[in-house]
C-alpha cells in the first residue's frame, strides 16, 4: 500500500510518501480501507519528537490519528462490526496511523460513521469533536444557560466546541481573528473577541462559568484568564496549564486535559451530525501525498484540514 511515513524524528521534510506493508489484523482489531484522514497538531508534535519521552514509537512510523473508511477485515473475536461497514475512529497515537491506504485499529475504538455527510468528511470529526466533548462536558461540566469562553474558537477543536456548547444551551463567547468571524457566526456563536486587537479581560464584562482554552498561550497568559471566571467556575486547558495556586486563591478550578479514545462518544457525536446539530468545519482538502506541505503550514490553518486517499471508491 501507499503510506506517508517517517524514519526519524524531525522537520516536516522527514515525511515520505512511499510503499509500506498492509498491516496485519489481530483478533480484537479491524482493518480499515482509509477514505480520508485529518491533520491534528499533535501529529506534528509527535513527528518532531516532542512527545517521545512518554510516547515512544517504533520507526518507521505512519502518522495521523483521525480516520474514516470501510472495514475490510475483522478479527476473530470482534463483534458488532462487519466487513463493509462505514466507520470512523480516533486511533491510538502510539501505533501506526491513518496516513495510508489501510490502517488497523482496536475494534473498541471504532464507531459507525455519520450517514448525512460524505465518508471522507467524517474523518475531520473524531479527535477534534471528542476533545471538545470531553473538555466541555466531562472536564468542564457545562450546563444549559451557563456562559462559556472558548479560545481559538475557529480551530479544529474550537469549531466543534462552539457547536457543542451552543447545542447544550450555553451562551458562547469565542476568540478568533476577524477572518473567521462569519464562519463562527454560521456555527452559532453568540459573541466573538478579536484576539489580535482586543483584550479578552476587557471585553468579557460579565464573568463566565467555564473557560475552554485551546489557544497556544503561555501558562502566565492562561492564568490571567482565571480572573474572568465566576467563583466556583472552571478553566479547562488542552495546552499549557494555569497556576493552580492562583486558581485556589480565586475560588475556581484549573484542569489540564488530554483527549481519551471513546467509541461510545463517537457514536453520540455521529447522532448529532446526523440530526444536523453539528458539522465538521473543513477549510482545506488535499491528497494524502501532500501531507508534508500541510505539516509545513502548522499554525496557519483554521478548522480541519482533510487528507484524501486517492482512488477511494
Amino acid at each position: 500500500m501507499k503510506a506517508v511515513r517517517y524514519h526519524q524524528y524531525g522537520a516536516a521534510d522527514v515525511l515520505k510518501y512511499e510503499e509500506a506493508p498492509i498491516p496485519v489484523v489481530q483478533a480484537d482489531e479491524v482493518l480499515i480501507k482509509v477514505a480520508a484522514t485529518a491533520f491534528n497538531p499533535a501529529d506534528a508534535m509527535i513527528r518532531m519528537g516532542a512527545l517521545k519521552d512518554f510516547l515512544p514509537l517504533e520507526l518507521p512510523f505512519t502518522p495521523n490519528v483521525d480516520v474514516s473508511g470501510v472495514i475490510e477485515k475483522v478479527g476473530e473475536t470482534v463483534t458488532g462490526l462487519n466487513v463493509g461497514d462505514e466507520v470512523y475512529a480516533f486511533l491510538d497515537m502510539s501505533r501506526n496511523g491513518a496516513a495510508a491506504e489501510y490502517v488497523v485499529s482496536k475494534a473498541v475504538d471504532v464507531a459507525l460513521a455519520p450517514k448525512n455527510i460524505s465518508l471522507q468528511d467524517a474523518a475531520a470529526i473524531p479527535g477534534g469533536a471528542m476533545t471538545a466533548w470531553q473538555g466541555l462536558f466531562h472536564n468542564g461540566h457545562l450546563q444549559s444557560g451557563q456562559r462559556v469562553l472558548i479560545t481559538a474558537a475557529a480551530g479544529g477543536v474550537g469549531s466543534f466546541a462552539v457547536q457543542l456548547a451552543t447545542w447544550s444551551g450555553a451562551y458562547v463567547i469565542g476568540t478568533a481573528s476577524e477572518s473567521s468571524f462569519s464562519d463562527l457566526q454560521q456555527l452559532g456563536i453568540d459573541e466573538i473577541i478579536d484576539y489580535k486587537n482586543e483584550s479578552v479581560e476587557e471585553k468579557v464584562t460579565e464573568k463566565v462559568d467555564l473557560i475552554f482554552n485551546l489557544a497556544p498561550l503561555s501558562s502566565e497568559e492562561v492564568t490571567k484568564l482565571l480572573n474572568i471566571l465566576k467563583e466556583g467556575g472552571t478553566l479547562v486547558t488542552a495546552l499549557n496549564p494555569a497556576d493552580e495556586d492562583v486558581a485556589k486563591e480565586l475560588g475556581v478550578q484549573a484542569v489540564r486535559m488530554a483527549v481519551q479514545r471513546n467509541a461510545e462518544q463517537l457514536s453520540q457525536i455521529a447522532k448529532l451530525v446526523n440530526d444536523g446539530d453539528i458539522k465538521p468545519y473543513i477549510t482545506e482538502r488535499h491528497p494524502l501525498s501532500s501531507l508534508t506541505s500541510v505539516h509545513e503550514k502548522m499554525g496557519q490553518m483554521r478548522g480541519k484540514v482533510l487528507l484524501l486517499v486517492e482512488d477511494i471508491k
